[in-house]
């Protein structure tokens, strides 16, 4: 299973299977990739994707655990964000799409202070799942708002 899901990550032609563990790698992904985008990635914000991936998709610890590893050397390894975005872009409702992107502003902010390099992800992101500015700029606030 996990081999599939790797090619659908390197592969733009792969066929997308609807499997939760698919949204789950690839919202798991895009949250790792997050974390590194200000060249640091430190157990706070391992911690809080954590926390965040078990209140999003109610996992057991050894199911994260798991996930967690999986997405990070998925995010490490990848140079495309494509794959991990089509998941979300082709299966996710708007709501959805919006929580993804709330969950990526609290890990930009778990450090305290955005890095231009994390905002310029989100944006990138959240043009590639198809979420209009006015939405992603809610979800910021909502963030900020409870910081």
């Amino acid at each position: 299973m996990l081999g599939s899901i790797r090619d659908l990550f390197k592969d733009k032609n792969v066929k997308i299977e609807n499997s939760s563990e698919e949204y789950h790698l690839a919202c798991a992904a895009i949250l790792c990739e997050a974390a590194g985008m200000d060249g640091t990635f430190d157990d706070g914000e391992r911690q809080l994707i954590l926390a965040l991936l078990k209140k999003q998709f109610s996992l057991s610890d050894e199911e994260l655990g798991a996930l967690f590893e999986e997405a990070k050397s998925l995010s490490e390894n990848s140079s495309h964000l494509y794959g991990f975005t089509k998941v979300i872009k082709n299966s996710w409702d708007i709501n959805k799409k919006v929580r993804m992107l709330e969950m990526m502003w609290e890990v930009a902010y778990a450090d305290g202070k955005l890095d231009a390099a994390e905002d310029m992800l989100i944006r990138r992101i959240a043009g590639l799942i198809h979420v209009e500015d006015r939405d992603r700029m809610k979800a910021k606030q909502k963030v900020l708002n409870k910081h």
